[in-house]
């Protein structure tokens, strides 16, 4: 049984592991990441930037071979809103990052690494090519869901279980 883990000073506020579950990765408000080896309960490495107020905590990804890692993170006292791959070992940046305005709160990696899509705090959501980091699409979520739309798909959903 592993455990347990000491995560900086502070909580932690998104976790995943390896797909072959030796090591964690662990996150907290895009200001600190740590690796950590489960079976030695031994801190692998860490990124970490000066302490800021309360932000979001954005999942964290391992990429299919475990070599990488993907999350939203900031090198700056301010919210993340830059999605960096990091390398496993190192966490040492790999490759362009990807920008948003907008401090980022949700990410979702397709399984087999080719999408990846985010979703910020004013309510937009970005489709990504992972390898080329090209912006695929944009959409505003208040311009699809209108309180007239939200009611239709309400009605909708109450009827078809009624």
């Amino acid at each position: 049984m592993a455990g347990p883990f000491k995560f900086g000073d502070d909580y932690v506020g998104a976790l995943r592991l390896s797909k072959d579950s030796r090591k964690s990765v662990m996150s907290n408000r895009g200001r600190c990441l740590e690796v950590w080896d489960v079976q030695a309960q031994k801190l692998d490495v860490q990124k970490s930037t000066p302490d800021i107020h309360t932000g979001p905590t954005a999942p964290i990804f391992w990429t299919t071979q475990s070599k990488s890692i993907v999350a939203a993170f900031t090198f700056m006292d301010d919210y993340p809103t830059t999605i960096y791959e990091f390398d496993a070992s190192t966490l040492q940046t790999v490759g362009a990052p990807f920008k948003d305005t907008f401090p980022i709160d949700g990410l979702a990696l397709s399984s087999d690494c080719v999408l990846l899509a985010s979703s910020s705090y004013h309510d937009t959501i970005k489709l990504w090519s992972f390898e080329s980091r090209q912006l695929l699409a944009s959409f505003d979520v208040k311009s699809l869901f209108t309180p007239h739309s939200l009611a239709r798909l309400a009605s909708t959903c109450l009827h078809d279980l009624g």
